[in-house]
């Protein structure tokens, strides 16, 4: 009886260490989809659920990027003026103000107290704080996810 015991605790300890070798993976971080990854530039597929952490801010340029494919404002208190030209914007400055004229892609606000004017947008997403988004023109996908934050139709951006 005592080789039995003894056999099924080896297997069951032997168990518990596959498999927490096989977890140890999981906790790796992903940037998330449609946003851009400040080291390379490119962007990714969206979480709209997430919001900006002190973890994001840290891994952002030390300033504003704007290239043939995203508009990333980062500069708090910036003003911004450009041509969306169908680029993806992510503004995670807090107290901004961007301005942008034609059509935008994905436009995510996830700072504070920025003020967002776009002529139009495929999809709005909003996870900051005291944001507002408006729009020109068109009729944008709006996921609000922020804390009180508004998208409105109207505002200077041209179509």
């Amino acid at each position: 009886m005592g080789e039995f015991m003894g056999g099924r605790v080896l297997r069951l300890v032997g168990g518990a260490a596959l498999l927490g070798s096989l977890v140890v993976g999981c906790g790796v971080e992903q940037a998330a989809p449609d946003e851009v990854d400040p080291g390379s530039g490119r962007s990714h597929a969206v979480d709209e659920g997430r919001g900006s952490t002190d973890e994001d801010r840290e891994r952002e340029p030390e300033g504003n990027v704007v290239d043939d494919e995203v508009i990333l404002v980062v500069d708090d208190e910036a003003d911004v003026h450009e041509d969306c030209e169908h680029r993806k914007v992510v503004v995670s400055a807090d107290n901004a103000k961007v301005v942008l004229d034609g059509e935008c892609g994905l436009v995510r606000a996830s700072g504070r107290g920025s003020v967002v004017e776009v002529g139009s947008a495929e999809k709005i997403v909003l996870v900051g704080v005291d944001n507002k988004v408006s729009f020109a023109g068109g009729d944008p996908v709006v996921v609000n996810h922020g804390r009180n934050t508004t998208v409105t139709e109207g505002g200077d951006a041209g179509i």
